[in-house]
């Protein structure tokens, strides 16, 4: 590890710590990236929810949130049926609420997303995964063994890969529930998605310098390629987040420090889609007829609030 980047991830462990105590503080971004040509807008549904680390899109168009609350109570899943309904307690955990991924009509959770265990999570795997029945609230442990359980995701054939944004390690469970820490090496790996052929696993990498999103053969994850890069783009760090992708394949990344979410497209080209946003840590497109409607991207943030963006899909890179 360089002293650069060394010296970036303590200021932005710092950062987060003010973050969690309820701290204002930001990191400027620096960008240089383009807007996204197309008409899209943006509105704030709910602020003031606490410290939202990560968000799921679920069946009857229903919002499905990971999150700190903001009275230090235990961490907790949420429901939120429709925009404007009163959001409803699914289930609380442990500390550090982790990332969130499908295992058909259960939830995957993670739990142990914390400083402590991301710094130690490569040779102390101590974060977990639960499965949770939402009729019921019922949980069970999928795994205690994993590095820190930030980002989530889950493949076709029932493999799912956690990442560790304060280690190299991507850990993978087998179908069958078998951990393998260290599936893949990556430097400081967050959100993470699936492409649509199930052959490649996206990370978006939070602490490395230049900022990338990476791209893993998941039948070889020693493939590691760089998928789209600020190299020469920007200067400074936006602080890459949660990841999610559209049915065109197209990736969307939520840029922390910067306060904006950006779409990459099939060529890595990263335009801007979304500005003013208060740390933006998670997205995800909506799948209703109502409710949270499909075609629309939803956002969470560490200041609390969920926004929904328009137009999200139909923008693309300026011509030119």
């Amino acid at each position: 590890m360089t002293l650069i980047r060394a010296g970036l991830r303590a200021s932005l462990i710092i950062l987060s710590a003010f973050v969690a105590l309820g701290g204002v503080a930001a990191v400027p971004a620096a960008a240089a990236v383009p807007q996204c040509t197309g008409t899209v807008s943006k509105s704030v549904l709910y602020s003031d929810l606490g410290r939202l680390e990560s968000v799921i899109a679920g069946g009857a168009g229903r919002l499905y949130v990971s999150l700190d609350p903001p009275d230090l109570s235990p961490s907790r899943l949420i429901s939120i049926a429709r925009p404007g309904a009163p959001p409803r307690t699914v289930a609380d955990g442990p500390d550090g609420p982790g990332g969130l991924a499908w295992d058909r009509r259960r939830l995957l959770w993670g739990y142990g997303n914390s400083l402590e265990n991301g710094e130690v999570g490569d040779e102390n795997p101590a974060a977990g995964l639960y499965r949770v029945n939402l009729t019921n609230s019922n949980r069970s442990v999928v795994s205690d063994r994993l590095g820190m359980a930030n980002g989530i995701a889950r493949a076709s054939n029932g493999a799912i890969f956690a990442s560790n944004n304060m280690g190299m390690k991507i850990d993978r469970i087998s179908p069958s529930g078998t951990t393998v820490n260290g599936w893949a090496t990556l430097d400081s790996a967050n959100g993470l998605v699936i492409s649509r052929n199930q052959k490649y696993l996206y990370a978006a990498q939070t602490f490395a310098e230049p900022s990338a999103i990476s791209r893993i053969e998941i039948a070889n994850p020693a493939n590691v390629t760089t998928w789209a890069t600020t190299d020469g783009v920007i200067t400074g760090n936006p602080v890459f987040d949660g990841l999610t992708r559209d049915r065109k394949g197209n990736l969307y990344v939520a840029a922390w420090a910067a306060g904006e979410v950006w779409k990459i497209d099939s060529r890595g080209r990263f335009c801007v889609l979304a500005t003013g946003l208060g740390r933006p840590s998670s997205l995800t497109f909506g799948l209703g007829k109502s409710g949270f409607r499909a075609g629309n991207l939803y956002t969470v943030s560490f200041n609390g609030e969920v926004t929904e963006i328009k137009g999200a899909v139909s923008a693309t890179y300026p011509a030119g």
